[in-house]
């Protein structure tokens, strides 16, 4: 079996991945015709292509039962922060970002999906960083996405995640040796406060 594949030892896959509700990275055309929107330099549009990490984030508070902020808001404040570079979105500065709205964790480098997946396993779903659209050619990173677990499907085992692109609005798993192959390694995990101070 690829590592890519691996399963824990009496840790079964997931029926189904985690019910995480997706949110958009782009800024709706309300959001863009508001008179009172103050835009960041570039604009709505260029920053919607940029702002999948914020939407992830947004979509794990909701999942955790947190206050969801708006788009704009939480990108200025994301900005303010100097969470973003033009390179991206800072991994680090996004879990600053996150302990401002309830949640805590950390950025870091997996030697193996395997963490993720029981992660996963255990009702966490984490924010990893991939290529878009995830292309089996070599190339890794540049957006990120919530992964929400394995599931088997017809025999394959598949990845469930929850992509915050326009693609994403219509998928929402691939085959998971696909999903693995354009993953860097990195991914963020993030959890309610509350949950550690319980």
């Amino acid at each position: 079996m690829s590592p890519h594949r691996l399963r824990v030892p009496g840790t079964p896959l997931l029926g189904e991945p985690l019910a995480v509700r997706r949110f958009g990275q782009h800024f709706t055309p309300e959001e863009i015709a508001d008179p009172s929107a103050v835009w960041p330099t570039d604009g709505p549009h260029e920053w919607g292509e940029r702002c999948c990490g914020l939407a992830c984030l947004r979509m794990l508070l909701d999942f955790h039962g947190l206050a969801v902020p708006d788009r704009l808001p939480l990108l200025h404040h994301g900005l303010a922060l100097g969470a973003h570079t033009p390179k991206g979105w800072l991994h680090a500065g996004l879990v600053r970002l996150a302990a401002e709205y309830g949640l805590q964790g950390h950025a870091s480098a997996f030697p193996t999906p395997v963490p993720l997946q029981e992660l996963a396993r255990a009702g966490t779903p984490s924010i990893v960083s991939c290529s878009f659209r995830f292309p089996e050619d070599g190339r890794q990173g540049g957006h990120l996405v919530l992964f929400t677990g394995e599931f088997e499907r017809d025999g394959e085992v598949y990845a469930g995640f929850a992509d915050p692109s326009r693609w994403g609005a219509d998928h929402a798993a691939v085959p998971a040796a696909r999903f693995w192959s354009s993953w860097t390694g990195r991914a963020i995990v993030l959890t309610p406060v509350r949950a550690s101070n319980a």
